[in-house]
Formats: structure tokens, C-alpha cells, sequence
């Protein structure tokens, strides 16, 4: 087969998404013309959508080599380390770009992402001014424009900006953060209504782009499969284990979303022997495990072997550590995933001397807050595009914790959102209690700990970075008639945890 037949039938898999037919007549080119760009670019793309990155990295390395100031091979190596997180080389590659075309607008806004995501306001600052030098009037400079004045608390000047400015369709990312921000400068400025709509709108772009095979409902049975099977067992539990006395009980940190976990996750980094390993898989991997050995049936918990927990808790580690840079065995190690909360069953049939830090806030607080922020959409995260579903699954969620602490002797320590805006020092010096560690003055400089991280992944990290506040304690107050109608779904878990 000739080339030029090849390179037709690598651009037309490629065009239908048939990556791994793409990839095979890309390579077979390439044995002919080893240092053709597009072909090394077109392969890397490729080789990015099938998540093997670095194989992408080396073909697109390679076709810089041969032409070094190409934009689309330089600005292909921006996208691809933004992806895998590597932000620093991904900005050198968008630096480059311009470098080269002053004037390429979606390099500067990839750039403004990162830094807007990261919470670096200086280099946010320094970017919008060189993009608008380059690009007057731009909508998506505007943007982040606004977005930088609203962390800069200068919220009329934010407001004037994005209410200047709007996007269509072909842009819906860029307005959901319009409106997102929006309704935060609003809410901000204490014009609640405006701020609701704004909200609202977010979560209705949220709902557009959600993937058709996303169901919430899925979520809300998994949750009342655990409820119904831990109701009927029994006091007696689990058959005892016959476990290794040297080997580490987890630590986890669990609670609803926006309850106030990252704000928690925040503080106690700032401790020296302290390291929370952030929104990673490392329970839900596990639960895929465990399914695997029971069949997908709770009932079948009971059966699993001695030997198939101790592997399971090796599996665990060895993904724990998996995420820790430089392992410290003075260090303690928390596990922070939110809604890890509805696993605690199965984590106490694989973890029986577990121990927990659950987060609450007041629920219409921690509702609303919900509501009001933007998630990754997955079958949990659907449930947050209206009041009424977010109240309902906090129903299901908590329901289901209480079930927990009914049967099992959980060794929990529970942390009020409030509190530890009221008093941190108090709040945390119990906690350490219950962890076995000493106070460290460090713990009053979190917010310190926050910038120092290349990113916080929840939508809280334009908040945590900022000292305590207390405006987001009482804030359903504010909209009481807009939770009106959740308020009764509600108010059985505000007297449950006497708030």
C-alpha cells in the first residue's frame, strides 16, 4: 500500500475516532517518512486519546526535534502535560506558542485556565495583561479578567465585566464559568436572587453536558442496596480476622460534599506529620475488588477469606502509596474522599480498626452550598443540578451513615464545619487528640499550606486559600425561600445533629 493511500486511511480512522486503526497506519507511515511532522503530531494526538501519554509525549518530543518552532507540536505538549497535571512544562510549551504567534488566543486562555484552577492570582494577572496587549475587547480575556476581580473581592467591577459579556454554544465551558462567577459575585454583594439565577444557569449547562448514560438514580440504589443489607445484619458482624499487629489502620476523611472537607484536608497538611492524599480512587478501586470476590452481593461479604482481606489491604497501600511522593513512616497518611462515606461498611469488613473523621455542616448550608458550585458530572455528582435532588441524596447519604454507627463501633471523630470556623484551634486540638499527634502552630497558618499546592481538586479552592471567613456559616438564611421546599427533607437531620 503507498504511503499517500496509508496516510488517507490513518486520517479518516483517525476522523471516526477509530484510534487504535489510526495509530497502526500512523506507524506504518512513519517506517517510511520517520520525521514527518504531521504524521509524529497526528500520532500523538492519537496516542493521547488512548491514555497513552507517554508514547504521545516521545512522538510529539520527536517532532519538535525536527522542527522546533512548530505551534501546533508546541502548543500539542502544553495540552497534553495540562492533562496529566505537570502544569509548569505545560505553561513552558503555551509560552513558547506566543512566543511564536503573539496573537494565539487559545494559548493564552489555556494558560489563564491553569493559573485561574491553581489560584495563582499574580501570574493570572500578568497573563490577562499581556493577551489584552495582543487582543483588545477579547470575550475570554474578559472572562478571566472578571474571575480575577472576584478573587480579588472587587465584585461591582467583576459584575460590570461579565455582565458585558456572553458566549454561545460553541463556548458553553467558558459560559458556565461566566454565570458561575457571576452568581459567587452576587451572592457576594448580598443580591441573593440575581445570585440564584446565575446558580441556576450553571447547573443548567451542567445538565446539557452531561453524559446521556449518567444516571443519578444508579447512585441513590447503591446507596439503598448498603441501607436495606446493613439493616437486617446482624450485632455479631464480620467473623474476626486473623491480621498483621504491625501493619497501619487507615485514616479517612468522609462527610457530604461541601461539608467541609477541604477546608479540613487544608488545615491538617499544615501539620509536619500530617499528609492528606487528596480526591484519589484508592476506596473505590477496592470496592471493585470486593465486588469482584462477592459476585456484586453484599450478602457474600461475610464469606471472603482471611486471606482475601489481607490482600485486599495490600492492594489498598500499595495504591495509597502509589500517590505519596516521599514516604515518611513518622508521617500519617488520610485517605479525603467525601462520599467514601457510604462504603464504610465494607471498608470496616476489610478495615475493622479503621478510623474516621466525618465532616458535617448544617445540612440547608451544605445543600445550598452544593447547588451553588459545579462538579465533574458522574452518576453521585447528578444529583446536585437542583435543590430538590441534592436534599435527597443528603437524605439517602446520611440515613445510611446513621444505619453505620447503629451496628458497627466505629472509631469516628466528627468535625462541624462551623466550629472549626468559630475556633479552629479548639476544634483541631481535639482532633489531634483522637489522631495521637501533638499541636503544631503551623496549623493556624493553613491557608499558607493551601497556595503552596499546585492545585486543590474540589471546587473549594478559591476559598480555602483565604484565611477564616465566616460568611458561608447561615448563608441558606439568605435564600430561605428558595429552599423552602427542601427545607422538610431537611429538618429531621438540622435537629439530628442540633443545629
Amino acid at each position: 500500500m503507498e504511503v499517500k493511500e496509508l496516510f488517507g486511511l490513518a486520517l479518516q480512522e483517525h476522523k471516526k475516532k477509530n484510534f487504535l486503526s489510526a495509530e497502526k497506519f500512523y506507524k506504518q507511515i512513519l517506517k517510511t517518512y520517520p520525521n514527518e511532522v504531521s504524521t509524529l503530531n497526528n500520532l500523538g494526538t492519537v496516542l493521547k486519546e488512548l491514555k497513552k501519554n507517554k508514547e504521545a509525549i516521545f512522538y510529539y518530543e520527536k517532532a519538535l526535534l525536527v522542527k522546533p518552532q512548530d505551534i501546533i507540536t508546541n502548543y500539542n505538549l502544553g495540552l497534553i502535560f495540562a492533562s496529566i497535571e505537570e502544569f509548569q512544562k505545560s505553561i513552558n510549551y503555551y509560552e513558547k506558542v506566543i512566543k511564536i504567534d503573539s496573537k494565539h488566543l487559545q494559548a493564552y486562555h489555556n494558560m489563564m485556565d491553569i493559573f485561574e484552577k491553581t489560584n495563582n492570582q499574580e501570574k493570572l494577572e500578568e497573563i490577562i495583561t499581556k493577551a489584552k496587549s495582543y487582543l483588545k475587547d477579547n470575550s475570554i480575556i474578559k472572562l478571566y479578567e472578571g474571575n480575577l476581580l472576584y478573587k480579588k473581592e472587587k465584585f461591582s467591577e467583576a459584575i460590570n465585566i461579565l455582565e458585558s459579556i456572553s458566549f454561545d454554544f460553541n463556548n458553553i465551558m467558558q459560559e458556565q464559568l461566566r454565570v458561575l462567577t457571576l452568581g459567587k459575585c452576587y451572592d457576594r454583594s448580598k443580591y441573593f436572587d440575581k445570585a440564584f439565577d446565575n446558580f441556576s444557569k450553571a447547573n443548567q449547562i451542567s445538565f446539557k453536558l452531561k453524559n446521556k448514560n449518567i444516571n443519578k438514580n444508579l447512585y441513590l440504589e447503591k446507596i439503598e442496596s448498603r441501607n436495606i443489607f446493613f439493616n437486617k445484619l446482624k450485632k455479631e458482624k464480620w467473623p474476626s480476622l486473623k491480621l498483621s499487629e504491625d501493619q497501619t489502620n487507615p485514616i479517612f476523611i468522609i462527610g457530604f460534599p461541601r461539608s467541609g472537607t477541604t477546608l479540613l484536608d487544608t488545615i491538617l497538611s499544615s501539620h509536619p506529620s500530617i499528609e492528606v492524599i487528596e480526591e484519589k480512587s484508592m476506596i473505590p478501586n477496592l470496592i471493585g475488588l470486593l465486588s469482584e470476590l462477592t459476585k456484586n452481593k453484599l450478602e457474600n461479604l461475610r464469606d471472603i477469606s482471611n486471606d482475601q482481606v489481607v490482600n485486599l489491604r495490600n492492594n489498598y497501600f500499595k495504591n495509597l502509596n502509589s500517590h505519596i511522593t516521599n514516604k515518611n513512616s513518622s508521617k500519617l497518611y488520610v485517605d479525603k474522599l467525601p462520599l467514601n462515606i457510604i462504603y464504610v461498611g465494607e471498608i470496616l469488613r476489610i478495615f475493622p480498626e479503621a478510623k474516621f473523621i466525618i465532616s458535617l455542616r448544617h445540612p440547608c448550608d451544605c445543600v445550598l452550598s452544593c447547588f451553588m458550585q459545579t462538579f465533574e458530572i458522574n452518576n453521585a455528582m447528578a444529583n446536585f443540578l437542583n435543590l430538590e435532588d441534592s436534599a435527597n441524596l443528603y437524605d439517602h447519604v446520611m440515613k445510611l451513615w446513621i444505619q453505620y454507627i447503629s451496628i458497627f463501633h466505629i472509631n469516628y471523630h466528627e468535625i462541624k464545619y462551623e466550629n472549626l470556623v468559630q475556633n479552629l484551634e479548639k476544634t483541631i486540638k481535639s482532633l489531634l487528640k483522637f489522631l495521637e499527634l501533638p499541636w503544631d502552630d503551623n496549623l493556624l497558618e493553613f491557608s499558607k499550606t493551601a497556595k503552596q499546592k499546585q492545585q486543590i481538586k474540589t471546587p473549594s479552592y478559591d476559598q480555602v486559600t483565604r484565611p477564616i471567613y465566616s460568611e458561608a456559616s447561615g448563608r441558606w438564611k439568605m435564600y430561605e425561600k428558595k429552599i423552602s421546599t427542601i427545607y422538610p427533607i431537611l429538618k429531621p437531620w438540622i435537629k439530628k445533629f442540633n443545629y
